[in-house]
């Protein structure tokens, strides 16, 4: 599929479309470049903040969690010779935090994904604009 190029211009633009062929086959030209770098920032900084914003919930709901664990046993609801017993005997009353903690979880990782697909998209689009210039 490569031919032997003529020139460093058009070993450089083989190259440039090698990489993007990579990234999904979309050709982007300067302006495009220049575009996006100019928005997927702030699209980064939505989805950091988002992220952000639910790993506080989360630790905030496996505090309420641990408060409400400790007051079963603060109130001599749990009566367990070991651990599994005692969380036998926790479960009733955690049982809707435990599942809203876990729900959490997976929306933590879901906007972990978001925000390092952004990452990604940027760290791309800089490569991109490095190798316009070399051209």
């Amino acid at each position: 599929m490569f031919h032997v190029p003529v020139n460093i211009y058009e070993a450089k633009q083989q190259m440039l479309n090698a990489f993007v062929k990579e990234l999904g086959g979309v050709q982007m030209n300067r302006s495009d470049v220049i575009l996006e770098l100019q928005l997927v920032p702030e699209l980064l900084k939505q989805a950091e903040a988002i992220y952000v914003d639910a790993v506080t919930e989360l630790a905030w709901a496996k505090h309420q969690l641990l408060s409400k664990e400790y007051e079963v046993i603060g109130d001599g609801l749990v009566t367990g010779k070991n651990d599994l017993q005692r969380q036998a005997e926790i479960w009733p009353y955690t049982k809707d935090l435990q599942q809203q903690v876990l729900r959490m979880e997976a929306s933590v990782e879901h906007t972990k994904i978001e925000f390092h697909f952004y990452k990604r998209k940027l760290e791309n689009l800089q490569t991109i604009a490095k190798l316009m210039t070399i051209l």
